[in-house]
């Protein structure tokens, strides 16, 4: 039998329905501002390998890039925008809450909200129905891809180089390439000496495994497309 909420049960069975998930969770609110505690519990169900979709809406810009950093962050995230939504829905496999609070910090400490709580076992109708909805929602949305690999490691190994610049000067400091450990510019778009790209070339594949850390030139696992040691990435 379905269940009234008010604001403090939404945000209780909202998180619930987080923590509870197995399989698939799905979140549908036109703004996005998570708090610690809920994110939390997303990083938890990303670590179980539960499948995660996140429709938001009405201005891409408001969704901050720090928020959609660290939703990009979460590898079994599917992130996807939707101009015209309005709609705040989220569910498990067992549970959906149909609500007027959005996923936004504000709304759950400020506003008066209420919402309806379903159980699939007992409403399976009412379920369906609104997994149906969404479901066409979010084909006809624009997913949000996440940064390549490639593009996320060379934006932090740019952010290393940034910090390395000599105020004075105005110049970046000498890197290594990750084949021979030979002393070249700091340049993750181009980590090798002229001899080890040209041998590189021939393959060209991104993933293979060289032998050095671009920046600080220590011996490590790396490659064209994961230049820099984690410790040197972790310094971003």
């Amino acid at each position: 039998m379905a269940e009234f909420l008010t604001t403090t049960n939404t945000s209780a069975r909202l998180e619930n329905i987080i923590r509870e998930a197995n399989e698939r969770l799905v979140l549908v609110s036109p703004y996005v501002q998570i708090n610690p505690r809920l994110f939390e519990n997303l990083k938890d169900a990303n670590k179980r390998r539960v499948k995660i979709t996140l429709i938001y809406g009405k201005d891409k810009g408001k969704l901050k890039s720090e928020e959609k950093d660290r939703l990009h962050d979460l590898q079994n995230l599917s992130l996807y925008f939707k101009e015209s939504l309005h709609a705040k829905c989220y569910y498990n496999e067992k549970q959906l809450i149909i609500t007027s609070m959005n996923l936004y910090d504000f709304s759950e400490r400020t506003n008066y909200e209420m919402g309806v709580l379903v159980q699939k076992e007992e409403d399976k109708a009412i379920y369906d129905l609104a997994v149906e909805e969404v479901e066409i929602i979010r084909r006809n949305s624009e997913e949000i891809k996440r940064p390549s690999s490639l593009a996320a490691m060379g934006k932090a190994v740019m952010g290393v180089v940034n910090d390395l610049v000599d105020d004075a000067a105005g110049t970046p400091k000498k890197g290594f390439c990750i084949s021979c450990a030979q002393r070249i510019d700091l340049d993750p778009d181009r980590p090798f000496c002229g001899a080890c790209y040209g041998k590189w070339a021939v393959r060209k594949k991104v993933t293979h495994q060289e032998q050095y850390c671009h920046v600080c030139g220590k011996a490590n696992k790396t490659s064209m497309s994961r230049p820099a040691c984690l410790a040197c990435y972790k310094k971003q």
